[in-house]
Formats: structure tokens, C-alpha cells, sequence
């Protein structure tokens, strides 16, 4: 080498004249790391869904049943506590929202395909080809559940894009059997096919997609159709719009004293069917639900375990396959004089290096499955600061572990077996 180029740490000499085995080390690597951002996109996926419905809503407190679970299975109860909560002094307004699950009639595509094919009739399309494909992927006409939310027109809780919409779309809300349709929900819902198809029916009942609204789908509902209040009780078979699921309370002063104060208030002033909860403490409730006491969180959570494991595996197996090979040049290097804690590093060093390459690869996996996971199941997928951050601390953590369990075959080198 010429005079004033330092030479390569011999870890990194190691990597760079592996040849084929360094690039499947490095391809194995950054496999079992592209598999922990997944986990953990999937998780914070979670994480977001568990309250996107809530967080385009705006309210200080809301009225949940006695009987509340979560969103999606919130109980029921008189209008009327809304109407009390009304009457008390500290309280603006008195939203009610109505939610249900109902049968949606899902258009087939292409528009002619025959309304007798079943859902089992054609062969399920792999993803590579649902991705390509998108809205105009063949499928048959079904029927699928999808979430409807009624509200009252004169008292709308919604705010941002999904707010406007809905003002956008009032006058034709307030005729019977129109709907508006979440444009992010599932395309077996039909989204692209509005202004096209004519078949559209909720439940038993004819109805018109009269607008759409941007909501993020989550995975206990793959759709969402808004409706107002009179069309809810028709189109879902309720008696009347006396019963409600949430009551959504905007205070005159939204302070956190005042609104822990409200809530205080109401429970003492309102019938015990009907529990008051604060916006943070709805909110984080839910999450809790979602991320820590469902079967998905935990499912994510342990994905995340798994996959640790795995690449922890991966680079031991790397390294430790590494130092068999060359177990007879680490012992030339003892009887040269170089200590254990010399030989300890290499080890080290060369595990960081696959560890911090194959990150690097992985992120770029990553971030395309991350986009191709958002097409093909609408879920929020968002590679964030935060899970790039951690991911690169467990491909650390797992590079320095693997390597500190593989140092002692290293110790075990002995130069008298060279002669």
C-alpha cells in the first residue's frame, strides 16, 4: 500500500475480502432487520388507528355508556343525558354521534362482472399484482361490513378535512338514503367507482354516495360511511334517534383544571349509565386498549421480539462461521503478540460493521415496503425519526451481543496448534 494511506482496520479487511460469504452475511442481516421495522411499523400502526376517529372530532369531554369497551363496541344510551350535560353551566355545546356496523353492497369490477359470481369464485391475487393493479383489480360483487357513523347536521363534531366535507355535502345529507363514503377506505368498498355504479345498498336499503371524506382506516374497520342522523335510524333499523353511542361535550373553557372539574361535575349531576370521560383520558384509554390488551398490539409487539431474535442469530451465526475460518490467522495473531481484548475488538468491530450496512440496506427495504404495505392494506405505515432510531439501536444491541458471544471462540485460538 503506498505511503500516507492508512491501512483498514482489520475488521473491516475481514468484511471487504469475504467475498460472497460477506455479501450473504450482509444480505441475512439486513433480511432480519427489514423484518423488525416492519414489526415496528406495524405496531405504531396500531398505535395511531387506536384513536384516529377520535382525534378528528373535536371535544373536551365525551359521554360514553356505563357498558363502553372501545370504539367499536361502545354501548348506548339516552340522548337526553346529552341534554342535561347541555343544562350545566361549564358546558358549550352537545354533540351526539351514532355508531354502528352495517352490510355495505361493494360494486364489482369491471362494472359488468356478474352479480352471481361469489366472493370464492376467482383465485385470491397475490399482492405483487394488487399493488400494480389498485382500483382496477378484478373482483366480484359482495357485500362486506363497513362502520356507519350518524350525526346530527345542525350540531357536526367533526373537524378538519372530514368537517368540511360533511358541510360541503349538507344539503344533500338531509335528503333520505344518502351517504358519504370514506375515500381511504378499502377499494372493495368502491370508492373509484362512484359516479359509475348505481347498486350501492347499506344493510337492506337502496342508498346514493352523494360525497366522500378522508379517514384513515384502522383494522377493526375497513371502511366508513357518514350519514345524518335520521338516515342512520333508517338505514341501520333503529326505532328513533333517542339512543346514542357517544356524546361529544365542548366546554367554555377548555383548561385542564376546568375540564377535570366538568367531568367531576357531571358524574355527580348525571344518571350512572352514562360515564364522562376527558379527551386525554379517552385517548390514551384507548390506546392502552389497542397497543397493550388486544391480540394485534401484543401480536406487533411480539413480531418485534421475534425478529430481534432473529437477527441476533443471523450475525452470530455470521461471525461465528467467520472465526472458524479463520481461526488459524487469529492464533498467528496471539503468538504475535496481540492480546485477547486486540482480537475481542476485531470480532466487535466486524459485527457493528454488518450490523450498521445491513441497516442501511434495511431502511431502504424497508421504506418500500412500508409504501407497498399502505397501498395494499391502507394502513398507516410511517417510518418515523423514532423508528429508525430504535431500529438502529437494536441492530447495535444485537451486533454487540452477538459479537460478545462470539469472542470466546477467539479466546480459544491457539497458537500450538499451528505447529
Amino acid at each position: 500500500m503506498s505511503a500516507g494511506l492508512p491501512t483498514p482496520p482489520l475488521a473491516l479487511r475481514n468484511v471487504r475480502h469475504g467475498g460472497s460469504k460477506t455479501f450473504a452475511a450482509i444480505g441475512g442481516v439486513a433480511f432480519a432487520i427489514t423484518m423488525v421495522l416492519l414489526q415496528l411499523g406495524f405496531y405504531h400502526a396500531v398505535e395511531i388507528t387506536a384513536t384516529h376517529i377520535y382525534e378528528q372530532i373535536d371535544f373536551d369531554v365525551v359521554l360514553l355508556a356505563a357498558t363502553y369497551d372501545q370504539f367499536f363496541a361502545p354501548g348506548e344510551f339516552p340522548k337526553e343525558r346529552l341534554r342535561q350535560a347541555r343544562s350545566l353551566e361549564r358546558v358549550a355545546s352537545a354533540s351526539p354521534l351514532y355508531a354502528t356496523f352495517n352490510l355495505w353492497r361493494c360494486p364489482p369490477y369491471p362494472l359488468d362482472e356478474s352479480e352471481a359470481m361469489s366472493d370464492d369464485d376467482p383465485p385470491e391475487p397475490g399482492p405483487l399484482r394488487r399493488w400494480l393493479l389498485g382500483d382496477r383489480l378484478p373482483r366480484p360483487l359482495k357485500r362486506r361490513e363497513l362502520l356507519v357513523l350518524g350525526i346530527a347536521l345542525d350540531s357536526n363534531p367533526f373537524t378538519g378535512p372530514v368537517r368540511r366535507a360533511i358541510e360541503e355535502a349538507r344539503p344533500r345529507l338531509q335528503i333520505p338514503r344518502n351517504v358519504l363514503l370514506d375515500e381511504l377506505s378499502n377499494l372493495d368498498f368502491g370508492w373509484p367507482m362512484v359516479g359509475r355504479f348505481d347498486g350501492w345498498e347499506m344493510g337492506r336499503t337502496s342508498v346514493r354516495v352523494v360525497g366522500g371524506f378522508p379517514m384513515l382506516r384502522g383494522f377493526a374497520a375497513d371502511g366508513i360511511a357518514i350519514c345524518d342522523d335520521a338516515n342512520f335510524a333508517r338505514l341501520c333499523e333503529r326505532p328513533s334517534t333517542e339512543v346514542v353511542q357517544f356524546g361529544f361535550l365542548k366546554l367554555r373553557n377548555s383548561e385542564t383544571a376546568v375540564v377535570e372539574a366538568a367531568c367531576r361535575e357531571l358524574r355527580a349531576t348525571l344518571p350512572p349509565d352514562v360515564v364522562p370521560r376527558s379527551r386525554d383520558e379517552i385517548l390514551r384509554r384507548e390506546s392502552e386498549h389497542w397497543v397493550g390488551q388486544t391480540a394485534t398490539g401484543k401480536l406487533f409487539a411480539f413480531g418485534v421480539l421475534i425478529a430481534t431474535i432473529v437477527a441476533s442469530v443471523v450475525i452470530y451465526q455470521v461471525l461465528s462461521n467467520d472465526v472458524r475460518d479463520h481461526l488459524a490467522e487469529y492464533a498467528t495473531l496471539k503468538a504475535m503478540g496481540h492480546s485477547n481484548a486486540y482480537l475481542s475488538r476485531v470480532v466487535i468491530e466486524q459485527a457493528m460493521i454488518y450490523a450498521g450496512v445491513a441497516y442501511l440496506v434495511a431502511v431502504v427495504l424497508g421504506f418500500v415496503l412500508y409504501r407497498a404495505t399502505e397501498a395494499l392494506a391502507g394502513i398507516p405505515m410511517r417510518l418515523t425519526p423514532g423508528i429508525l432510531g430504535l431500529s438502529l439501536l437494536i441492530a447495535s444491541v444485537i451486533g454487540l451481543v452477538s459479537a460478545i458471544f462470539t469472542v470466546e471462540k477467539v479466546w480459544r485460538a491457539d497458537p500450538a496448534n499451528l505447529f
